[in-house]
Protein backbone atom coordinates (compact mmCIF):
# COMPACT_ATOMS: atom_id res chain seq x y z
CA UNK A 1 0.00 0.00 0.00
CA UNK A 2 1.59 3.27 -1.35
CA UNK A 3 2.50 6.02 1.97
CA UNK A 4 1.19 9.55 1.15
CA UNK A 5 -1.97 8.80 -1.05
CA UNK A 6 -3.57 11.97 1.24
CA UNK A 7 -1.20 14.22 -0.90
CA UNK A 8 -3.16 13.51 -4.12
CA UNK A 9 -5.76 16.22 -2.82
CA UNK A 10 -3.34 18.99 -2.58
CA UNK A 11 -4.55 21.81 -4.74
CA UNK A 12 -2.31 24.68 -5.51
CA UNK A 13 -3.93 27.91 -4.30
CA UNK A 14 -1.44 30.09 -6.64
CA UNK A 15 0.04 31.80 -3.45
CA UNK A 16 3.47 32.51 -5.52
CA UNK A 17 5.43 31.55 -2.76
CA UNK A 18 7.59 28.63 -4.37
CA UNK A 19 8.16 31.35 -6.53
CA UNK A 20 9.45 33.47 -4.27
CA UNK A 21 11.38 31.39 -1.72
CA UNK A 22 13.16 28.72 -3.99
CA UNK A 23 15.93 28.38 -6.82
CA UNK A 24 14.82 26.48 -9.54
CA UNK A 25 17.46 24.53 -11.30
CA UNK A 26 17.21 23.96 -14.85
CA UNK A 27 18.37 21.54 -17.59
CA UNK A 28 19.26 21.89 -21.25
CA UNK A 29 15.76 20.62 -21.55
CA UNK A 30 14.26 23.42 -19.51
CA UNK A 31 16.67 26.06 -20.72
CA UNK A 32 15.33 24.71 -24.25
CA UNK A 33 11.75 25.30 -23.39
CA UNK A 34 12.18 28.65 -21.90
CA UNK A 35 14.65 30.21 -24.83
CA UNK A 36 11.30 28.89 -27.03
CA UNK A 37 8.82 30.46 -25.36
CA UNK A 38 10.46 33.64 -24.57
CA UNK A 39 12.75 34.38 -27.69
CA UNK A 40 15.21 35.46 -25.28
CA UNK A 41 18.91 34.48 -25.12
CA UNK A 42 19.76 31.35 -22.72
CA UNK A 43 22.41 33.86 -20.78
CA UNK A 44 19.48 36.14 -19.90
CA UNK A 45 17.30 33.53 -18.55
CA UNK A 46 20.09 31.76 -16.23
CA UNK A 47 22.10 32.13 -13.00
CA UNK A 48 24.94 30.72 -11.72
CA UNK A 49 24.73 29.96 -8.34
CA UNK A 50 27.55 28.79 -6.05
CA UNK A 51 28.38 25.51 -4.07
CA UNK A 52 27.68 27.61 -0.78
CA UNK A 53 24.37 28.68 -1.62
CA UNK A 54 22.88 24.97 -2.54
CA UNK A 55 22.41 21.94 -0.99
CA UNK A 56 22.88 19.27 -4.01
CA UNK A 57 23.15 16.29 -1.21
CA UNK A 58 23.26 13.24 -3.19
CA UNK A 59 23.34 15.38 -6.38
CA UNK A 60 26.99 16.79 -7.20
CA UNK A 61 26.88 15.72 -10.51
CA UNK A 62 24.55 18.30 -11.45
CA UNK A 63 27.48 21.17 -10.36
CA UNK A 64 29.31 22.54 -13.75
CA UNK A 65 33.03 23.69 -13.61
CA UNK A 66 33.55 26.74 -14.90
CA UNK A 67 36.41 29.60 -14.94
CA UNK A 68 35.76 32.12 -12.99
CA UNK A 69 38.01 31.53 -11.22
CA UNK A 70 37.87 27.56 -11.71
CA UNK A 71 34.65 27.01 -9.63
CA UNK A 72 31.58 25.03 -9.30
CA UNK A 73 28.01 25.96 -10.19
CA UNK A 74 24.64 25.29 -10.16
CA UNK A 75 22.67 26.43 -13.36
CA UNK A 76 19.50 27.82 -12.54
CA UNK A 77 16.82 30.26 -13.70
CA UNK A 78 17.18 33.73 -12.75
CA UNK A 79 15.16 35.92 -10.58
CA UNK A 80 14.28 39.48 -10.30
CA UNK A 81 13.63 41.09 -7.00
CA UNK A 82 14.09 38.26 -4.88
CA UNK A 83 11.67 36.34 -7.04
CA UNK A 84 11.16 34.22 -10.43
CA UNK A 85 11.89 36.64 -13.19
CA UNK A 86 8.82 35.27 -14.73
CA UNK A 87 6.72 35.98 -11.66
CA UNK A 88 3.62 38.22 -12.72
CA UNK A 89 2.75 41.37 -10.88
CA UNK A 90 -0.45 39.09 -10.59
CA UNK A 91 0.86 36.09 -9.19
CA UNK A 92 1.16 33.89 -12.09
CA UNK A 93 3.37 32.60 -14.08
CA UNK A 94 4.47 34.22 -17.46
CA UNK A 95 6.01 30.70 -18.43
CA UNK A 96 3.65 28.71 -17.32
CA UNK A 97 3.72 25.62 -20.68
CA UNK A 98 7.34 26.01 -20.70
CA UNK A 99 8.42 26.37 -17.38
CA UNK A 100 10.86 23.84 -15.82
CA UNK A 101 10.21 20.35 -14.84
CA UNK A 102 10.87 21.22 -11.35
CA UNK A 103 8.42 23.89 -11.18
CA UNK A 104 5.99 21.21 -12.84
CA UNK A 105 6.29 18.87 -10.12
CA UNK A 106 6.52 21.33 -7.07
CA UNK A 107 5.83 20.24 -4.31
CA UNK A 108 5.62 16.57 -4.65
CA UNK A 109 8.57 13.96 -4.33
CA UNK A 110 7.09 10.31 -5.46
CA UNK A 111 8.50 7.11 -5.60
CA UNK A 112 7.27 4.28 -7.51
CA UNK A 113 7.64 0.59 -7.01
CA UNK A 114 9.01 -2.00 -10.18
CA UNK A 115 5.63 -2.13 -12.17
CA UNK A 116 5.31 1.91 -11.88
CA UNK A 117 3.12 2.04 -8.92
CA UNK A 118 3.28 5.10 -6.76
CA UNK A 119 4.82 3.37 -3.53
CA UNK A 120 5.18 7.29 -1.70
CA UNK A 121 4.19 10.75 -2.10
CA UNK A 122 5.08 13.51 0.18
CA UNK A 123 5.19 17.13 -0.35
CA UNK A 124 8.43 18.78 -0.02
CA UNK A 125 9.19 21.80 2.09
CA UNK A 126 11.48 25.20 1.56
CA UNK A 127 8.65 27.61 1.41
CA UNK A 128 5.53 28.23 3.33
CA UNK A 129 3.08 26.82 0.86
CA UNK A 130 -0.77 27.95 1.15
CA UNK A 131 -2.05 24.99 -0.33
CA UNK A 132 -5.27 23.73 -0.16
CA UNK A 133 -6.61 19.93 0.13
CA UNK A 134 -9.50 19.78 -1.73
CA UNK A 135 -8.04 18.89 -5.25
CA UNK A 136 -7.64 15.34 -7.44
CA UNK A 137 -4.09 15.45 -8.76
CA UNK A 138 -3.62 12.91 -11.07
CA UNK A 139 -1.21 9.92 -10.00
CA UNK A 140 -0.35 8.76 -13.54
CA UNK A 141 0.16 12.31 -14.97
CA UNK A 142 2.10 12.75 -12.07
CA UNK A 143 4.15 9.44 -12.63
CA UNK A 144 4.50 10.34 -16.52
CA UNK A 145 6.15 14.32 -15.47
CA UNK A 146 8.24 12.67 -13.27
CA UNK A 147 9.45 10.44 -15.76
CA UNK A 148 9.94 12.66 -18.23
CA UNK A 149 11.70 14.91 -15.45
CA UNK A 150 14.54 12.31 -14.46
CA UNK A 151 14.95 11.64 -18.56
CA UNK A 152 15.62 15.14 -19.02
CA UNK A 153 17.79 15.23 -15.84
CA UNK A 154 19.90 12.57 -16.75
CA UNK A 155 20.67 13.48 -19.99
CA UNK A 156 21.53 16.51 -18.52
CA UNK A 157 24.00 14.99 -16.45
CA UNK A 158 25.83 13.47 -18.65
CA UNK A 159 26.15 16.64 -20.52
CA UNK A 160 27.74 17.64 -17.45
CA UNK A 161 30.03 15.09 -17.31
CA UNK A 162 31.05 14.99 -20.67
CA UNK A 163 32.03 19.38 -20.30
CA UNK A 164 33.33 18.78 -16.82
CA UNK A 165 35.50 15.94 -17.55
CA UNK A 166 36.76 18.74 -20.57
CA UNK A 167 37.39 21.31 -18.59
CA UNK A 168 39.58 19.01 -16.40
CA UNK A 169 41.54 18.00 -18.93
CA UNK A 170 41.78 21.72 -20.20
CA UNK A 171 43.56 22.87 -16.77
CA UNK A 172 45.43 20.01 -16.53
CA UNK A 173 47.32 21.15 -19.35
CA UNK A 174 47.91 24.51 -18.77
CA UNK A 175 44.96 26.04 -20.60
CA UNK A 176 42.24 28.53 -19.13
CA UNK A 177 38.99 27.06 -18.29
CA UNK A 178 35.84 28.39 -20.34
CA UNK A 179 32.80 30.32 -19.05
CA UNK A 180 29.44 29.94 -18.70
CA UNK A 181 28.75 31.23 -21.79
CA UNK A 182 30.76 28.34 -23.87
CA UNK A 183 29.04 26.29 -21.57
CA UNK A 184 25.91 27.57 -22.95
CA UNK A 185 27.10 26.98 -26.65
CA UNK A 186 28.27 23.82 -25.46
CA UNK A 187 24.52 22.81 -24.81
CA UNK A 188 23.42 24.13 -28.06
CA UNK A 189 22.43 27.43 -27.25
CA UNK A 190 23.56 31.00 -28.99
CA UNK A 191 25.44 33.53 -27.00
Amino acid sequence: MASGLRQLSFRCTACANCCKDLRVPLTTADLARLVEATGRAAAELVEWLPTEEVDLTGEPGSLVELDQPARRALMALGQSAGACQFLAADGHCNVYEARPASCRLYPFDAAYGKRGGLRRLRLLGGTRCEYARDGQVDPHALREADQRRWAEHRAFLTQVSVWNRAQAHRVRFGRRALGSREFLAFLGFRA
